[in-house]
């Protein structure tokens, strides 16, 4: 699925993932962590905090969690070899 004009999509995070997994002890980091620290680096407009429909959390945190769910497709990050998936995170190989 296309993102909309102005919102932000997995490409759009891709560097700044990448840069705040390799600022952790470890160069891992939990999902929950990664979305606060994205949230500080990345300009989000109102669709991208939207809450999603009968989920807690917005349009923006499941971008992010997209990493893992899309990980069989190229152009993601995990599938491109940058990230490696744990549980409940993220490391970089």
């Amino acid at each position: 699925m296309a993102k909309k004009p102005g919102r932000v999509g997995e490409a759009d995070i891709g560097t700044a993932v990448l840069a705040i997994v390799d600022a952790q002890p470890g160069r891992q980091i939990t999902t929950t962590r990664l979305i606060a620290e994205l949230r500080d680096r990345i300009r989000l407009n109102a669709e991208d905090e939207e809450q999603l429909d009968g989920r807690n959390d917005d349009r923006f945190s499941q971008i992010v969690r997209n990493i893992k769910s899309h990980r069989n497709q190229p152009g993601n990050l995990i599938y491109e070899g940058h990230l490696i998936s744990i549980p409940r995170g993220f490391r970089r190989p």
